[in-house]
């Protein structure tokens, strides 16, 4: 008797774990996706700067004017770039002496990283998880059906849609 209630158990955890599954599989890409934080290709570094601080992100999504996807601007490229001025300026743009730093006036278009890995909103949530952890991006930008974004997918969307399964 022991046997059978012990294989029945064991089915019905089979079952629960096949159902589960199952339900995880019909999940996609919006159901992971968050809100992103855009900036345009024209706006400044300051801007940028701003935005990354202000909404406590790691990366704003460079978008067009019609929300069509261009890159990503990260807060380690912005320190980059400044390094990268600071340590090869003269002396003089060193101390801050009658120049205004390059690195402010640079627009989103010419600080973008571009890549070119996104979703549709239907992308089923398998194929999404792949694209965040094989291609190692801190994002994957989700687009409706008129190639605009409408969020993104990031590591801890996934975990916190996964947490409920």
């Amino acid at each position: 008797m022991e046997l059978t209630d012990s294989i029945k158990k064991l089915r019905e955890e089979e079952v629960r774990t096949i159902s589960e599954t199952e339900n995880i599989r019909k999940l996609t890409a919006k159901d992971a996706m968050i809100k992103a934080v855009f900036v345009y290709q024209d706006d400044g570094a300051g801007k940028i700067i701003k935005k990354l601080k202000r909404e406590h992100i790691n990366v704003c999504i460079v978008v067009t004017k019609e929300k069509r996807f261009v890159g990503e601007i990260s807060n380690d490229d912005m320190i980059k770039l400044f390094l990268h001025q600071v340590r090869y300026e003269p002396l003089t743009k060193i101390l801050n002496i009658g120049y205004r730093r390059e690195f402010l006036y640079k627009k989103a278009k010419d600080l973008v990283n571009k890549h070119k890995s996104a979703v549709n909103l239907d992308t089923p949530i398998n194929q999404t998880i792949e694209q965040v952890y094989e291609e190692g991006f801190q994002y994957v930008p989700v687009l409706d059906k008129n190639k605009k974004v409408v969020g993104v997918v990031t590591p801890s969307s996934i975990l916190n849609l996964l947490r409920n399964y």
